[in-house]
């Protein structure tokens, strides 16, 4: 065995420093988040040459004392922890005190820094680790950074950087996510002399956001406030209408940490299903707040990594957060018309000038060429969000409010004594909803004497579900259906609009929602029971969820050698030939045997609906045309279909008088 020796200062060093140290953008990120640990509330970030050349971070913050700043560059040297308990509540960025001495290690660092208190400042220049200067200067309060030819003396590291566009790119990202957890710090980018972001300061959340992505994505944002077992989590995300091909727009926050959690994108997605197209991803930027003692920040040396000591709690509490944003969250879709030709313009005005007696100012201004008339180039998408009580109210409120449904005050009961699967507005996803329902031969509980009407004497439920009905009949619009195009969308005026609807769309999310939610969903008992043959695969598959297609509406008797006889199907499938049904359900209940339950029994549900779902191109009578659009336009549910497309656009009325010329 080779003899075993102890390492050189200058060979550890430089080892421990690669582990924290990957490219100029973990500089900035140590160096940054010591400033928002110093209580810094303006913050610079200068790079140039993507900060393998030159990077500078100044802030405002508290300063280092004078006789503090050589142990600052030490190794495991730290003001933010003293012993060992400090670790299991962690509230700053930074802990470990490696960050300044590995930076310090692989290049030239020169560091100028005041306390508000001391007179003088202080310079301290050190190289590859070792300190070259030490004295008084002055400069004003706070702490000054500059990082100069960053692994200078680790060519190897060197080599391996990418191209100066693409290490400033990293440099910015991390700036960017500072700026987005810390909307109360003002941060300023400036890049080969060119500011490319700089934030308010103002504790603006959204203004935040608007700084760092820009107007589009910030247009198409829905708000995220909520509270569930102490865990808070707020920000904002994207609608299903602006959803991208990857997760690269997906941001989370924990206690002010920017991380990677799988855990979080798993409930965002989960509250999202059913709502956006498959390979389709939501955007969001969400700041989840909890004790610090239920998290590890310490797994991993960028730090961007958490263990949450209780996960399903963290899960839930995003889900819950999105899933009541996105459900209070009315939103529309505007068609958008190109602009008049000019001279429809210029008629429409000398109209009205001749009606007045005479040409008009802009005419005689313009005689010499064609008048045109101001219109906007495009419309972004407009979100109306209809007025209803907060889906989900802070705990220090009276009542929460979930789906509709009014639910006792947390402190009533013990959050680890309230599953998730009791809450309404979640059945879909638990296994014992299914099992909760009653079914059709059961009898229903005898009447009493008092008000079947009173809000009392209804289970609390439904007294809530009674107040959501109230709220939405005082708000109901009216709908007038003008007739139907290409036999696919049904036109209706609602309100100053014209509504284009798809009523394929539209039908298979209500008959979606309607097995989903088991309303009118027994089964139709047929004449004959059908005789099917499945695999053995198709056979076990069919038989673990019986219960749940049961539930739904399709009802199953099991024989021996493969056999299932079809009794009963869902009152809205009673045209579909039973056999088809049977087949398809095993069909895909087999290969989707690696998939979550509930979202393998949503696709068999999806396939349900679609199959019961009035097509393109079909005749239909008026009257069902009319109760489409009635329940699309005042069900702020049926948005989308249950594979993600939309069911509802308009135009404005202000939008066709402008393109004809009628307004300014």
């Amino acid at each position: 065995m080779p003899k075993i020796n102890l390492l050189d200062k200058s060979v550890y060093e430089l080892i421990a420093a690669g582990e924290v140290i990957e490219r100029p953008s973990s500089v900035i990120k140590e160096l940054a988040e010591n400033s928002v640990d110093a209580g810094a509330r303006t913050i610079t970030v200068e790079i140039k040459r993507g900060g393998i050349a030159y990077i500078r971070v100044s802030d405002d913050g508290c300063g280092i004392a004078y006789e503090d700043i050589p142990l600052a560059f030490q190794r495991h040297a730290t003001s933010k922890v003293y012993s060992a308990d400090d670790l299991d509540r962690i509230n700053t960025l930074g802990f470990r005190g490696e960050a300044l001495a590995s930076v310090s290690a692989v290049s030239r660092v020169e560091i100028v820094t005041k306390r508000a208190e001391d007179k003088f400042g202080n310079l301290y220049r050190l190289e590859g680790g070792e300190p070259l200067e030490y004295d008084k200067a002055g400069c004003s309060n706070g702490t000054s950074i500059i990082i100069r030819d960053l692994f200078f003396n680790t060519p190897a590291r060197l080599k391996f950087l990418k191209k100066d566009v693409t290490e400033g790119n990293y440099c910015a990202a991390v700036v960017e996510k500072l700026a987005l957890s810390h909307p109360n710090v003002s941060f300023r980018f400036i890049r080969d002399g060119r500011q490319a972001l700089i934030t308010s300061g103002d504790g603006d959340y959204y203004g935040a956001v608007y700084a760092v992505f820009g107007k589009q994505f910030a247009a198409g944002l829905i708000p995220v406030d909520g509270i569930y077992r102490d865990i808070s989590v707020t920000g904002y995300t994207s609608s299903p209408l602006f959803t991208r091909s990857n997760r690269s727009m997906q941001s989370f926050f924990v206690n002010g940490r920017s991380v990677k959690s799988p855990l979080c994108c798993a409930a965002l997605e989960e509250a999202y299903r059913n709502s956006i197209m498959t390979g389709r991803f939501p955007a969001c930027v969400l700041c989840v707040n909890l004790d610090p003692a239920q998290f590890d920040a310490n797994i991993s040396p960028s730090k961007t990594e958490v263990r949450f000591s209780n996960e399903k709690a963290v899960f839930d509490a995003i889900y819950v957060a999105v899933k009541n944003g996105l459900t209070g969250y009315d939103e529309s879709r505007e068609i958008e018309l190109a602009p008049a030709p000019a001279v429809v313009a210029e008629s429409v005005e000398n109209t009205a000038a001749e009606k007045s007696g005479g040409k008009s100012e802009k005419y005689n201004e313009e005689k010499e060429g064609v008048s045109t008339l101001a219109v906007p180039s495009g419309h972004e998408t407009v979100f109306k969000s209809a007025s209803h009580e907060p889906l989900f109210k802070p705990q220090n409120a009276e009542q929460t409010t979930l789906s509709g449904v009014m639910l006792p005050k947390p402190a009533e009961k013990k959050p680890e004594e309230t599953p998730l699967e009791e809450l309404p507005g979640f059945a879909f996803l638990s296994q014992k909803s299914f099992e909760k329902r009653p079914k059709p031969t059961e009898e229903m509980p005898e009447k009493t004497e008092q008000d079947p009407l009173a809000p009392e004497t209804l289970p609390h439920n439904a007294a809530g579900e009674r107040a959501e009905k109230d709220r939405e009949t005082s708000a109901r619009r009216e709908v007038r259906v003008i007739g139907e195009l290409f036999k696919t969308y049904i036109l209706c005026e609602s309100e100053g609009s014209l509504m284009l609807i798809d009523k394929h769309a539209a039908h298979e999310r209500i008959n979606f929602e309607r097995f989903r939610k088991g309303i009118n969903s027994h089964g139709q008992m047929l004449l004959e029971p059908r005789e099917v043959y499945l695999s053995p695969k198709e056979y076990d598959a069919v038989r673990g969820f019986s219960g749940k297609l049961a539930d739904v509406g399709l009802l199953l008797k099991f024989s021996e050698n493969g056999k299932v006889l079809v009794e009963g199907v869902p009152q809205y499938l009673d045209s579909a030939a039973p056999e088809d049904l049977l087949q398809s359900v095993a069909r895909m209940l087999a290969q989707g045997g690696g998939s979550a339950k509930g979202e393998l029994f949503d696709e068999v549900l999806h396939m349900m609906a679609c199959k019961a779902s009035i097509r393109a191109n079909e005749d239909n009578d008026i009257s069902e045309l009319a109760y489409l659009a009635d329940k699309v336009i005042n069900d702020r549910e049926i948005r989308y279909c249950p594979h993600g497309r939309p069911v509802l656009t308009q135009i404005s009325k202000r939008q066709i008088e402008k393109y004809f010329g009628r307004i300014v």
